[in-house]
């Protein structure tokens, strides 16, 4: 029957137009009466940084949009807000400026890390994962029967902090260079085989508990482009395993993009830092059946069903 409802759905699914979230109209196939489980702001790629524009990234513009976008989320009172990564860039003061701006939000917020959260200086490296509250950068919670599993994609890259984990994310992009993988670039990360243990004990716990899960990092896994995971199939492989995954939330591609495998959305957010001055961001409401994505600016809106 799922697989039928999200056939049937993923046919004539309409899909919404970005718009204020002020202003977000009804969806004319839900119930009126039918209220969300709960709902969570959601950022991505913020990138803020005291710098001169770049191509289409402008990164001083990123401090007004954060602000919308607080100011946006608290019309909606979200259970949490959920940071996708590369809050920063290239300075690790930038840091307090825009945990100030997030700060002011009487809502939890949740952090996953990006690789240009790592674009600092090196005696500063190490203190990022600080931002997580995680030792480790990887991390869950739970909230109304939904297990949000947070993963650490830069834990193996160039760019790492640990000399170990820089020789594995080495090694992982050496081995996709050699297979002319299209995620063969340096400025993706991947999984340690410690954090995926520890994934798959996440993800059984989350079948005992009779949970749904959402999973969260800063990098894609699917569909398969240059920004995903070094180690995205293995990512996937795991996956295949559960039948309670409804959604895979990431940033880092800009543009965005999204994917269905499995029966499982794959969903990347564009980045706040693009263009001088529209926003990205979005709100989503968690049904029993489905997911609202309702996004403002460049974020787009979407009815996932699960």
């Amino acid at each position: 029957m799922r697989i039928l409802i999200n056939i049937v759905i993923m046919i004539f699914m309409a899909t919404l137009p970005p718009t204020d979230m002020g202003t977000t109209r009804e969806s004319p196939d839900s119930e009126a009466s039918q209220q969300p489980l709960f709902s969570f702001g959601i950022i991505s790629d913020v990138q803020y940084c005291d710098c001169e524009p770049f191509n289409t990234r402008y990164y001083r513009n990123s401090t007004e949009k954060l602000s919308e976008a607080m100011s946006a989320f608290s019309d909606f009172s979200p259970a949490f807000i959920l940071n996708l990564g590369d809050l920063i860039d290239r300075d690790y003061g930038s840091f307090a400026t825009v945990l100030d701006i997030m700060n002011q939000s009487p809502a939890r917020i949740y952090h996953c890390l990006g690789n240009h959260d790592f674009s600092v200086a090196a005696r500063d490296a190490r203190k990022v994962n600080q931002i997580t509250g995680s030792k480790t950068g990887y991390y869950s919670f739970a909230i109304e029967g939904f297990r949000f599993i947070v993963l650490n994609g830069t834990e193996a890259a160039t760019y790492s902090a640990r000399a170990a984990d820089r020789k594995l994310g080495e090694k992982m992009l050496s081995n996709l260079e050699a297979a002319s993988a299209p995620n063969a670039q340096i400025w993706n990360g991947g999984v340690g085989p410690d954090q995926l243990e520890w994934l798959v004990k996440e993800l059984n716990q989350s079948v005992s508990a009779n949970e749904k899960v959402f999973m969260v990092c800063h990098f894609p896994v699917f569909p398969v482009s240059a920004f995903n995971l070094f180690n995205s199939e293995e990512i996937l492989e795991i996956m295949e395993r559960y039948d309670n995954i409804i959604a895979w939330f990431n940033g880092h591609n800009h543009d965005g993009n999204y994917g269905n495998r499995s029966m499982v959305h794959f969903v990347t957010f564009r980045g706040m830092v693009e263009t001088p001055s529209t926003n990205s961001f979005a709100i989503v409401e968690v049904y029993s059946n489905k997911l609202w994505i309702k996004g403002s600016g460049r974020g787009k809106s979407q009815i996932l069903a699960y």
